[in-house]
């Protein structure tokens, strides 16, 4: 479940629009530090440091901006799930998913749905990303 308060502050992150909808969301550690979504818009990836912001990572690519999105699951090369995703303008992003084969499998499932969706509308070069 995602509350209201992390919501809030993925929109102060710049993450989530006021009419985005996060589908599926993950997080390794405290939601609120580092976490993982698919939304109506995106994929997402952060890591929030309080004590340092240059320790900061904060990732996101629009559909509309992906040229490729790689799904990998656990084995010896690849420690969490990911996917491992590549925009036009070659900046590669890996969003991480755990859980039962279930959960990682709906993970990348709603992603690649999104995706599909998204690129038959093309490259938006308004998009910042």
């Amino acid at each position: 479940m995602i509350s209201e308060r992390l919501i809030q502050r993925l929109k102060d992150l710049h993450l989530l629009d006021e009419d985005e909808t996060i589908y599926q969301f993950y997080s390794n550690y405290r939601k609120r530090i580092a976490g993982n979504f698919v939304s109506s818009k995106r994929v997402a990836t952060y890591y929030i440091d309080d004590r340092s912001k240059s320790k900061d990572e904060i990732a996101f690519a629009y559909y509309e901006n992906i040229r490729t999105m790689d799904t990998l699951y656990r084995s010896a090369q690849v420690g969490t799930p990911h996917l491992l995703v590549t925009t036009y303008d070659h900046k590669l992003i890996k969003v991480y998913v755990d859980g039962s084969r279930a959960t990682v499998q709906s993970f990348f499932d709603k992603a690649l749905e999104q995706w599909a969706a998204h690129r038959k509308q093309g490259v938006n070069p308004d998009i910042k990303m």
